[in-house]
C-alpha cells in the first residue's frame, strides 16, 4: 500500500488536526502523514541489519513485514517522536499524541484491506487481527490497488471539503509545515555565563 497509506494519513491528519485545534488550540497533521509508513520500516531495519550481520529476533524470528506492526513499537516510535521534538517547542503530549496516531492510522488501515492482518497486539497476543473489508491487488503498475486508492481520494477530497467548510483555508498551510520554534542561544549570554562561572572560581 505505497500511495494508499499516505493518502488515508491524510485524510485522517486534516480531521485529527481540526478537532484537536479545537480543544488545544494546537495541532500538528504533518506528524500524522510523516508517521504514515513507520510501521514498514521493519523491511529496512531488517535488510540493514543483514548487512551488518546482525540478525535481530522477534518472538523467536528474524524481523519480517509486519514485525513492526503492533502496540509496542507504537508506542515506542511516539515516545521517541515525543522526546526528539519537544526541544523543538513542539508539546510532548501532542507529538505523542499525533505520532501514535499516525502510527495507527497505518495499522487500521491494513487491517481494513488484510485478512488476517498482523498480531497488533504482540507482545500481548500473538493473534493476527484483520478485517480484508476492501480486499487488496496491487492492479495499478503493480504499486495501488486502485479501488482502495479511490476510496482514499474520496476521503481526502470529503475531509477537505468538511475543514474548509468550518474553518476556512487558514489550516492548509499547517498540514506538511512543521510549526517548530529553534531554540536560539545568544553568543554574548553564553559569554557572560562562562565568565560569570569563571569568575566564581
Amino acid at each position: 500500500m505505497l500511495f494508499e497509506h499516505w493518502i488515508y494519513s491524510t485524510a485522517i491528519a486534516i480531521i485529527t488536526g481540526m478537532i484537536y485545534s479545537r480543544f488545544t488550540g494546537r495541532e500538528h497533521p504533518w506528524i500524522i502523514i510523516a508517521s504514515a509508513y513507520i510501521p514498514d520500516i521493519d523491511i529496512a531495519v531488517d535488510t540493514f541489519l543483514r548487512r551488518l550481520g546482525i540478525t535481530l529476533l522477534i518472538n523467536g524470528s528474524p524481523i519480517k513485514h509486519g514485525s513492526f506492526h503492533n502496540i509496542v513499537v507504537l508506542l515506542l516510535f511516539a515516545f521517541s517522536i515525543a522526546l526528539l521534538l519537544h526541544p523543538l517547542g513542539i508539546k510532548f503530549i501532542d507529538s505523542f499524541i499525533f505520532a501514535s496516531i499516525g502510527f495507527g492510522a497505518h495499522l487500521f488501515e491494513d487491517a481494513l484491506v488484510f485478512n488476517p492482518g498482523y498480531a497488533f497486539f504482540w507482545p500481548l497476543s500473538n493473534q493476527r487481527f484483520g478485517i480484508g473489508i476492501l480486499g487488496y491487488t496491487p492492479n495499478l503498475y503493480g504499486i495501488a490497488d486502485i479501488k482502495v486508492l479511490s476510496i482514499g481520494l474520496i476521503l481526502v477530497i470529503l475531509c477537505i471539503g468538511l475543514r474548509i467548510l468550518y474553518e476556512g483555508t487558514s489550516w492548509i498551510k499547517y498540514l506538511l509545515t512543521p510549526r517548530i520554534s529553534i531554540p536560539r542561544i545568544s553568543l554574548s549570554r553564553v559569554t557572560n555565563r562562562v565568565t560569570t562561572m569563571l569568575e566564581d572560581k
